[in-house]
């Protein structure tokens, strides 16, 4: 790494997106935090000021100056293709957050955008930058754990995002499982051949209910035999809890059990253990991690490590999901 500082442009400083910005300005050595941009400039302002750096009126406006040469995007995930491309065609490198897109046509004009030109085009998946998901992929990589067999994933969210039925599946499917998509073929490294999606309205009343599904059981099967098992939930009132579990041949890693503190209290009630309350506190390091090896590949100029083809087959898995849960059948993944 060199002393070369890369100005980092933002768009979206929402929640994720202010962690970004904030790791841009704080946290990452070969950064600098440039320039920001938010369809609501009242945040933008805001947070530029806090941050001493440039808020943006436009997205061309942000694109345009010559100090920024990485761009996050984090924006809702509908404007992800369009303002991707947009970089892109700019020659800025991109690390775009998930999904990528909504639909494969907009993830092949992404993947075509970033192929045209000399600029990097990564999908934020940044669970794979987390310590014990790093630790873990390393061990099965190795062999030492046999041939990676089955993959197992909760997501649990401490809220219930309360969306109208007519929004299906599709929410869940895009925001939450598609990490877990990603993460089953990061782990058996191999492409996912059918995807079968159960999901159901839990409530934690009697209440009459009209919104969509807010958990959801996917039983996804790999192309040369290997098999996962993916839980969503949306209200876990207890906390946000993320797990994984890789069964290989002659063992298995298991990531996530931690407590927050590392601290558990047993009492005559039983036990009582700190856990996370969200995604930011649980993957901080992660989203650090993840900024900071696509601002220095940018230096470096070498390839990004979650390709715009990982996170199309995300995309891809997802949509199978979606249709899957219309059916009532396994749905095979478009290729």
């Amino acid at each position: 790494m060199t002393s070369e500082r890369i100005g980092v442009g933002v768009v979206g400083v929402g929640i994720m997106g202010r962690r970004h910005a904030e790791n841009a300005a704080h946290s990452i050595p070969g950064a600098r935090l440039a320039a920001v941009f938010d369809a609501d400039r009242a945040v933008a302002s805001s947070l530029a000021v806090e941050l001493d750096a440039t808020a943006c009126a436009t997205l061309d406006e942000l694109l345009d100056r010559e100090g920024v040469r990485v761009v996050v995007i984090a924006s809702p995930s509908r404007f992800h293709a369009d303002q991707a491309v947009a970089a892109l065609t700019k020659g800025k490198d991109v690390l775009l957050e998930k999904p990528m897109a909504h639909s494969l046509a907009e993830c092949d004009r992404v993947i075509a955008a970033a192929e045209r030109g000399a600029a990097r085009l990564q999908i934020g998946f940044m669970r794979r930058y987390d310590p014990a998901y790093a630790e873990a992929k390393r061990l099965v990589a190795s062999g030492q754990l046999g041939e990676p067999l089955l993959f197992r994933g909760v997501h649990r969210d401490r809220e219930a995002t309360v969306l109208p039925a007519s929004a299906g599946v599709t929410e869940m499917m895009f925001e939450s499982t598609i990490h877990d998509f990603d993460l089953s073929r990061f782990f058996l490294a191999d492409e996912i051949a059918e995807v079968t999606t159960t999901a159901s309205v839990l409530c934690h009343t009697r209440d009459p209910h009209g919104h969509a599904p807010n958990a959801a059981l996917n039983a996804v099967r790999f192309a040369r035999g290997a098999v996962a098992d993916i839980e969503t939930y949306w209200g876990a009132l207890y906390g946000y809890d993320v797990r994984s579990e890789v069964v290989c041949a002659t063992g298995t890693a298991m990531i996530g059990q931690q407590s927050r503190s590392g601290l558990a209290v047993y009492t005559k009630d039983g036990e009582k253990s700190d856990l996370f309350p969200g995604f930011l506190e649980r993957f901080a390091e992660a989203y650090r991690a993840e900024l900071a090896d696509f601002v220095d590949g940018s230096l470096e100029r070498r390839p990004p490590a979650v390709t715009g083809a990982d996170g199309r087959a995300a995309v891809a898995a997802a949509l199978a999901g979606v249709a899957s849960f219309g059916s009532g059948r396994a749905e095979p993944v478009a290729g």
